[in-house]
Order: structure tokens, then C-alpha cells, then sequence
């Protein structure tokens, strides 16, 4: 649990990546994985601290890379291992029943929710492993709607705390609350079928 609080502040995650020295990328890249797998502390915090430490590119091949990797381990998991414990506990905690998955569900419509922040990560990448639906499917439409959150949230740390651009922060901010507000009228107007919600949501 104190891992976790330390987690959720930027400056200090940073300070604790660069303390590995050359294995600092790797380090970086498996608290991607498994913030993908078991998001207990924020992708934003992780992925902005990636854009301090290591630069835009490295920091977005980092987050991007390790957000998919633990985005294909959670739907491995939830696909082989546990998957009525997983069901249950979704709909038990999030209100999601992924029993009731629309079976018009495809590639497209996960990158969509990959894009805007529709649903839950975790339900997104357990639905899909649950649901059967093929695993290469499932790769290339993560690996799409992946790359603009990777983008904004590397891109700001590297505005707020290394070029001091304040002007780009306020840009990247303004895009990342206009695509919260945007996926929030969609699920509100039911605009996009994924996943229905379980009884007495």
C-alpha cells in the first residue's frame, strides 16, 4: 500500500525510476504492464513521469508499449484463469456485466473506448478476453487506441516540468478534459453499445 501512495505522486516516481540507473527504462516498462494489468495508481502520473525522465519518444514508446503489454496480460488472465471470479467481481464493483457484452462489439469500437475513457481499462481489456473475442483483433485495436492517451499524458509532463511550456500544457489539458466530457455525453446518451450495465445500475 505505501508503494501505491508513493505511485500516485509524479516527482516522486520519477526520483525512484531514475534511481536504477541504465535499468530505469525497464523498470519503467514493467510498472506500465502492470499498471495496465491492475490500475491501482494512475496511468497520467506514470506516463507523465515517463515524458520527465526519459523524453517524448522514449517516454511514449514506454507507455504505450507497457500500457498494451499489460492491457494483453489482463485479457490472458481474465481469459484462462479466472474468469467467473473476474466476471463476478466486475459486476460486483465496477456495475458492469460482462455477460451482457453487445455482439456487435469490434475493432473499431475498441479503439473508440480506448480513445475516449468510455468504460473502465480493466472492464475494456476483461470484457474482451471473456467475450472470446479473437486475440489479434483485440492487440491492433488496443494498440491503436492507445497511442493518444500515450501521447497527452508524455507530452505534458515534458511541457510542465522539463520545457516549462505552459501554453502546450494548457492545449494538452483542454484535450484531454474535452475527451473526458465527450465520452462522458456518449455513455450518457448511450451513443456507443459495448457493455450493458448489470441489474440495479
Amino acid at each position: 500500500m505505501e508503494m501505491i501512495a508513493t505511485f500516485k505522486d509524479m516527482a516522486t516516481i520519477t526520483s525512484y525510476m531514475r534511481n536504477f540507473g541504465m535499468w530505469a527504462p525497464l523498470i519503467a516498462f514493467i510498472l506500465f504492464t502492470l499498471q495496465a494489468a491492475f490500475p491501482v495508481f494512475p496511468y497520467i502520473i506514470l506516463a507523465s513521469a515517463g515524458g520527465i525522465l526519459f523524453g517524448f519518444k522514449t517516454g511514449f514508446l514506454l507507455a504505450w508499449s507497457g500500457a498494451l503489454a499489460g492491457a494483453c496480460l489482463a485479457y490472458w488472465i481474465s481469459r484462462y484463469v479466472a474468469s467467473d471470479w473476474v466476471i463476478e467481481q466486475v459486476k460486483d464493483r465496477l456495475g458492469y456485466d460482462l455477460t451482457q457484452i453487445d455482439n456487435r462489439m469490434a475493432f473499431w469500437t475498441i479503439v473508440l473506448v480506448r480513445v475516449l475513457p468510455i468504460f473502465p481499462t480493466p472492464v475494456i481489456n476483461v470484457a474482451a478476453g471473456v467475450s472470446g473475442m479473437p486475440f489479434w483483433s483485440f492487440f491492433f485495436s488496443s494498440a491503436i487506441g492507445k497511442i493518444p492517451t500515450a501521447v497527452l499524458y508524455t507530452g505534458l509532463g515534458i511541457c510542465l516540468f522539463n520545457t516549462h511550456d505552459v501554453k502546450m500544457a494548457i492545449i494538452i489539458i483542454a484535450a484531454i478534459a474535452m475527451t473526458a466530457l465527450l465520452a462522458h455525453f456518449l455513455k450518457k446518451e448511450g451513443k456507443i453499445s459495448f457493455i450493458k450495465p448489470g441489474k440495479g445500475e
